[in-house]
């Protein structure tokens, strides 16, 4: 329940849009998709969503790898650029059901860049849940994995992830949906989920 101990705050309370899907495993919760305790702070937010959900891009970047974890599923991993901060942001999109991009390519923020799927109960990261697993890091894995799995696949940084709420276009904290036509701040982020009645 917000307000336990097993919620950690971010800098406020969040507020979200009409219309945008709730977090259900917010950054730095102990609360999982399941309503039980993590082992470890949570290093992104998860947003579920009914099979076919669109994964959209949350600010334009480049494709640095799509893959499929033997644990997260399959992730779509972004470099979008340097945050207003003058911060590199590197999301991954992970636990989706399908891809719909490819590495090297160019995307814009609100492009189409997977779906959720009817995987939950195949990758264990997943947890049973159908929902995206959206995080922020520095610096990008690469292609050498080793024996790496979930976050610290795809992000050096993993263990340390970046809080999302700092980014959003229409300041710190207030989840922002993106709008087709809609102009935003360099070095922002949109709601990587379409919102109702929009994108």
């Amino acid at each position: 329940m917000p307000g336990s101990p097993l919620h950690a705050k971010n800098v406020g309370e969040l507020t979200y849009p009409a219309g945008a899907p709730k977090i259900i495993s917010d950054f730095r919760s102990r609360v999982n998709v399941r309503g039980g305790v993590r082992r470890s702070l949570h290093q992104g937010i998860d947003v579920a969503g009914p099979n076919g959900t669109r994964i959209i891009a949350a600010a334009n970047g480049r494709v640095l790898e799509t893959d499929v974890g033997s644990c997260w599923g399959p992730t779509v991993v972004i470099d979008h650029g340097n945050g207003w901060d003058g911060k590199r942001l590197i999301a991954a999109y992970g636990h989706l059901g399908q891809m719909q991009v490819v590495s090297g390519q160019n995307i814009r923020r609100g492009q189409l860049i997977g779906t959720l799927g009817d995987n939950q109960r195949d990758f264990r990261c997943i947890g049973g849940v159908r929902h995206l697993h959206f995080q922020l890091g520095r610096a990008w894995r690469g292609p050498e994995k080793g024996t790496f799995w979930g976050h610290m696949r795809y992000l050096q940084d993993g263990k340390r992830g970046t809080n999302p709420h700092q980014y959003w276009a229409d300041g710190p904290n207030r989840v922002t949906c993106f709008e087709p036509g809609r102009s935003y701040p360099a070095g922002t982020l949109t709601y990587p989920v379409p919102c109702a009645g929009g994108s």
